[in-house]
């Protein structure tokens, strides 16, 4: 066994948590650094910070503190999707410092061409300065939308149309500026919220279709935004807010692209606040994709089978695909590595008796 892979955790939200405790306890992982934004956790050892005990690493706020590290990888987990140009800026100083980068914080970066050539070119750039690589990661996108019907394309002759399905539960989701201000809950149905807007779709959606194309050997013609709302006949209480009664309670969006002249590639989110919401609609915990085509396939992919938190256990979800990417990630040649550069992102580790329990 070689020597252990030092990794620096970026933030420690929903996401960041999860990551910062798999590293910690990973045999073949060593956390060496740890950044936060609050001043009041600056100092203070970060396991007692993320409630894990004690790791003998401090946070820090200074940022040349954590590209002065020696380290082999850094854990970008901060919200980029708020400020994509801040999160670039310090991604790209990480990586001209000789640090690979593993990112969940802007989905676009799954696969960086959808965000425009000044996203690639500058990564690439950071990339060869300091010999380094950039892998962006999420459940999904970025395992459901990407890594299963990639896996899955195998087996077929011909695909007619392919179709993923996010099913997820929003009433445990702490972050009432995405629900409300962004997503539209709780807002009248006839209200114009960001999620309305095909741009404002595509900075999430375009990744995975741009990605699963260029794997398919195929080239995307056009693009097709969708959303639907539904409504609440009675008030509800979420871990957010107060949802009115006669104001969002559910919806559905989707992002399509168009391939020689059909709708060849979905993805669609169904997110309520409450089972019970939309009950007409496709329901479930997890993610499913549908392929009509030679053969036609269903594959379904539920998650908090006992009836956990779903969003909880998706955002563990998430920051395990990114933990399970360190290895190969720092393995790779320097560069922007999608999925599509990379070997099968596996959970080496995972059987070992006592880990995560």
């Amino acid at each position: 066994m070689g020597a252990k892979l030092r990794v620096i955790q970026w933030a420690t939200g929903n996401v960041g948590t999860h990551a910062l405790a798999a590293v910690h306890e990973h045999p073949d992982l060593e956390l060496v650094g740890a950044r936060v934004y609050n001043e009041a956790k600056a100092g203070r050892d970060i396991g007692d910070v993320a409630g894990i005990g004690e790791t003998g690493v401090l946070a820090t706020t200074d940022v040349d503190e954590i590209l002065a590290l020696d380290a082999d990888c850094v854990l970008y987990m901060a919200e980029g999707e708020w400020n994509p140009p801040a999160a670039l800026g310090d991604i790209c100083r990480l990586l001209a410092s000789g640090k690979n980068v593993v990112s969940t914080a802007v989905t676009a970066w799954i696969y960086p061409q959808s965000a425009g050539d000044d996203v690639v070119q500058r990564l690439e750039t950071a990339c060869q300065e300091g010999q380094s690589s950039f892998h962006a990661t999420g459940i999904e996108p970025g395992w459901a939308a990407e890594v299963l019907p990639l896996t899955m394309s195998g087996l077929f002759r011909h695909i007619d149309s392919l179709l993923v399905q996010e099913l997820m539960d929003y009433s445990t989701y702490n972050v009432p500026f995405v629900l409300f201000d962004v997503m539209g809950f709780g807002k009248p149905p006839d209200e114009r919220v960001p999620m309305d807007e095909a741009a404002i779709g595509g900075l999430s959606f375009k990744a995975p279709l741009m990605l699963l194309a260029e794997g398919l050997g195929a080239t995307i013609d056009d693009y097709i935004w969708e959303r639907e709302v539904a409504v609440t006949d009675t008030p509800i209480d979420i871990k957010a807010g107060r949802i009115e009664a006669g104001t969002v309670s559910a919806q559905r969006f989707s992002y399509t692209a168009v391939i020689e002249g059909r709708r060849a590639l979905t993805v669609e989110h169904i997110t309520r606040l409450g089972a019970d919401q939309a009950p007409d609609w496709p329901n479930g915990r997890g993610w499913k994709v549908t392929v009509e085509g030679l053969p036609s396939m269903v594959l379904e992919s539920r998650i908090a089978i006992h009836d956990e938190d779903d969003t909880d256990q998706g955002c563990l979800g998430t920051a395990m695909h990114a933990v399970h990417a360190i290895a190969p990630v720092c393995a790779a040649a320097p560069g922007i590595r999608t999925f599509l550069d990379l070997p099968t992102i596996v959970g080496r580790g995972v059987l070992s008796k006592g880990l995560g329990r």
